[in-house]
């Protein structure tokens, strides 16, 4: 234990420690072993359906959006999951890549966080998934070198943690060679009311990457001088930096486009249908599915009209 840390941060840094040892391998599951580890695990984000009717976040349902999610990348893969290989980055906590594995893909899950890192794998062996690996890593650091391509990435909730969003959407455009699912805020002319809070963004901004511009804000993610502990600890936020950077969605798509995505479609829902993507967010959020290559096509009517 460190001796300059408060004694706070020393309760804090043992319960780490010991988040991080704990092993589930060869774990025979009952219902209250289930329910023990999930409570020590707690707060969950993700609703999963474990054995015994456990549910990580005590509750039948889960979010429309989830579902909407997983509705989507079936009907990219043509609802053929197996044969395929998916890359989950920033995982949370383990629900998306789940679900892709039972569904037959070929699953890797990255997480930054150790707490959370620690849920992925209690959901793994809890749903005795073996075509599901999780590994803690940097975002930053996936890359086709290092893992390998992908016929699926999904990148939710995570781009707007990040510092450099340019720099990991050209590592995603290397991996991925059919479709990106990308969930995350944008930056608009005012800035939003979400709900209940208002993002701590500074002015409008121009950002430099290889020669041409693009706008956005930076978000704070942590105020400066915040302990590493005090980040590793928070499973929703950034892993080091301080700020983040919210791109417009413009320049978002400019971006994508840039990095070598040829065709970027943005979903769109009506309010009723109640996810994150609906116009009472004031389109702060959105959803885009990003294809790396089209099909080749060619015109019979026009000779000019050709790829």
């Amino acid at each position: 234990m460190k001796k300059n840390l408060t004694k706070q941060q020393q309760d804090e840094q043992a319960y780490l420690d010991n988040i991080t040892k704990l092993s589930f391998r060869n774990v025979t599951w009952t219902r209250k072993k289930l329910v023990e580890v999930r409570d020590a695990l707690s707060p969950w984000n993700h609703n999963i359906r474990l054995p015994h009717k456990v549910y990580t976040a005590y509750v039948e349902d889960y979010y429309p959006s989830h579902k909407e999610i997983m509705k989507i990348v079936s009907h990219q893969l043509q609802g053929n999951f197996k044969k395929k290989r998916i890359v989950d980055i920033g995982c949370l906590e383990g629900y998306f890549s789940a679900e892709c594995a039972l569904q037959g893909a070929s699953v890797l899950g990255v997480e930054g966080k150790a707490k959370n890192l620690k849920k992925c794998e209690f959901v793994k062996s809890a749903l005795k998934i073996r075509n599901l690996d999780f590994v803690q890593d940097d975002a930053m650091k996936v890359t086709k070198k290092k893992y390998g391509g992908f016929d699926a990435a999904l990148v939710l909730g995570l781009l707007y943690h990040l510092d450099d969003p340019f720099t990991f959407l050209e590592n995603m455009a290397g991996l991925c060679n059919g479709f990106m699912l990308l969930d995350t805020h944008v930056s608009l002319p005012v800035i939003p009311k979400i709900g209940d809070w208002t993002p701590e963004l500074t002015e409008m901004k121009e950002f430099k990457h290889k020669g041409k511009t693009y706008q956005g804000r930076h978000f704070v993610e942590f105020n400066p001088n915040t302990p590493q502990l005090t980040k590793d600890l928070s499973t929703t936020a950034s892993l080091v930096n301080d700020l983040s950077v919210w791109l417009t969605e413009d320049s978002l798509v400019s971006l994508l486009h840039d990095v070598g995505f040829e065709q970027v479609s943005k979903m769109v829902f009506p309010r009723k249908d109640n996810t994150w993507w609906t116009d009472d967010k004031i389109n702060a959020r959105v959803l885009m599915v990003c294809v790396k290559k089209r099909d080749r096509w060619r015109s019979k009517i026009s000779n000019t009209w050709k790829d």
